[in-house]
């Protein structure tokens, strides 16, 4: 991903850490939460490095510290809500291991063509 059009050296930083700092704001649980702060301190560091000496970020860092995070945390949150709805529907519980990294893309292609699949008329 080329950083040119990044939160972190675009125009758009404040209003991306405002969005996390909403994240942060809405979930309960304290983990999800230092996770969010953790991920958008890494982010302020690296515009506060940027803005003062001009340093691009180095990608497999931003890849680290913040776009790896944010990946897992948003998959956390919508575990999190799954399971929340889950309780509140009665449905069979989602408390399960967490899928491995390298199976979720095909594991997310294969609900979004079961959901469109459901779609059809």
């Amino acid at each position: 991903m080329p950083l040119g059009n990044s939160p972190i050296i675009g125009q758009e930083f404040n209003e991306w850490t405002d969005a996390i700092r909403e994240v942060e704001e809405l979930v309960r649980d304290p983990e999800l939460k230092a996770e969010a702060a953790r991920i958008r301190e890494a982010a302020r560091e690296m515009r506060i490095e940027y803005k003062r000496h001009s340093t691009v970020p180095q990608w497999p860092l931003v890849q680290r510290l913040i776009a790896g995070p944010m990946d897992e945390l948003r998959i956390k949150i919508a575990q999190e809500l799954l399971r929340r709805t889950a309780e509140k529907n009665q449905i069979v519980p989602l408390d399960r291991d967490p899928v491995p990294r390298q199976f979720q893309s095909t594991l997310d292609r294969y609900f979004e063509r079961l959901g469109s699949e459901n779609s059809k008329p």
